[in-house]
């Protein structure tokens, strides 16, 4: 799997603070995409201990028959069955990459694989809409020369294989049911959506967050609002409204933007993986104040470079830690990934970071979800 895509009002809002720093509730889990591989930690017992863990995804290399090479985000699907999506590549380019479907027990259920402009595609972003439908990120070409990362609408069902019935994964067709709303996003990460279903989503080789607003196409035909065809022929979108919603912040370093989360009031955690920050933004994209702050410019950075985020219905933020570290001209994953949590006092104010697991294979995504 590429990783080469890593290379890449100040003060505390007093009228809405932070809860209280509490533990977490019995069956909250933490899912962790590290190694290819998906774990599952159970939050109580991060405090209560001993640790509880497992592998409920193993890779494809360890467990050849049963394996999948999962990766980025991951997202609960609606139903209440314990289903989610994450990124899936097993065995690329044939079958080509894509978006796991898997079960509560780690069986996968079905797979979602558009076209790409990127010649080798890594999926990495997904958020679902109120309405059910999903939307993806594809990190595209990475870097800063080119921008050909997309970000995708599928429409439910999900639990299904591209082509024929039963051919997956002997076939390499594409899905049916989504749309393209971007082909030209420069290193896409993160999604997000708000509470006004404006779909957010990290460009970290263009220094941005770009911010999508609706309505969106209902179906992927020209009637729902889909009828164009990119150069593969797949649908995008006729119209699509979008507007940066953070550019570059040179004076604080938020840069290289990654990984993004909702707080529990509603503004919007933002990493930056390069320069080792977590910043947090009100919804009208106005600095609110910086939650992680290391004291270097560059990797390697005490606190370690986050990538993916998540918060836990306590307030507790996580943070995905690649351990970058110089190899050449360009940083990449170091031996070490972690996961650290930041924890807050009742005013508001940051604790220091903490560190929960270590000892990670390029830890990229993170959700917190129910245990099943």
């Amino acid at each position: 799997m590429r990783r080469a895509q890593l290379a890449v009002a100040a003060g505390l809002l007093a009228a809405a603070s932070a809860p209280a720093p509490l533990p977490a509730a019995a069956g909250e889990a933490l899912y962790v995409t590290e190694g290819n591989r998906l774990r599952v930690v159970d939050l109580a017992s991060l405090d209560a201990g001993p640790l509880r863990q497992r592998i409920l995804i193993q890779n494809a290399d360890t467990d050849p028959a049963r394996g999948r090479d999962v990766n980025g985000q991951i997202c609960a699907l609606p139903g209440g069955r314990g289903r989610f999506v994450c990124g899936e590549d097993s065995g690329q380019p044939s079958p080509p990459a894509g978006w796991g479907v898997f079960g509560a027990d780690g069986a996968q259920v079905g797979k979602l694989t558009p076209t790409y402009q990127s010649s080798y595609p890594e999926p990495y972003g997904c958020a679902l809409a109120a309405s059910g439908r999903l939307f993806t990120s594809e990190v595209g070409d990475p870097g800063f020369w080119r921008a050909n990362g997309q970000l995708l609408l599928w429409f439910p069902p999900f639990d299904r294989f591209p082509g024929p019935s039963g051919a997956y994964p002997k076939s390499d067709e594409p899905s049916a049911g989504f749309c393209k709303l971007a082909t030209d996003l420069g290193t896409a990460g993160a999604v997000a959506i708000d509470r006004q279903d404006r779909v957010y989503v990290t460009s970290a080789g263009r220094l941005r967050v770009l911010r999508f607003l609706p309505p969106f196409p209902s179906s992927d035909d020209l009637e729902g609002g889909c009828g164009g065809r990119d150069v593969a022929g797949a649908p995008v979108a006729a119209e699509v409204r979008r507007e940066t919603f953070l550019g570059p912040h040179f004076r604080r370093l938020l840069l290289t933007y990654t990984g993004l989360a909702f707080s529990p009031r509603g503004t919007l955690y933002v990493a930056s993986v390069l320069t080792g920050r977590i910043a947090e933004f009100d919804l009208d994209g106005d600095f609110v104040r910086m939650v992680l702050e290391p004291q270097s410019w560059l990797p390697p950075h005490a606190t370690g470079t986050p990538q993916g985020l998540a918060v836990d219905p306590q307030g507790t933020l996580y943070y995905a830690d690649l351990d970058l570290v110089w190899k050449g001209l360009w940083p990449g994953p170091g031996p070490n990934g972690k996961v650290w949590r930041i924890r807050f006092e009742r005013d508001g104010t940051p604790r220091a970071p903490e560190i929960v697991l270590q000892g990670l294979a390029f830890p990229d995504g993170l959700a917190v979800l129910e245990i099943q």
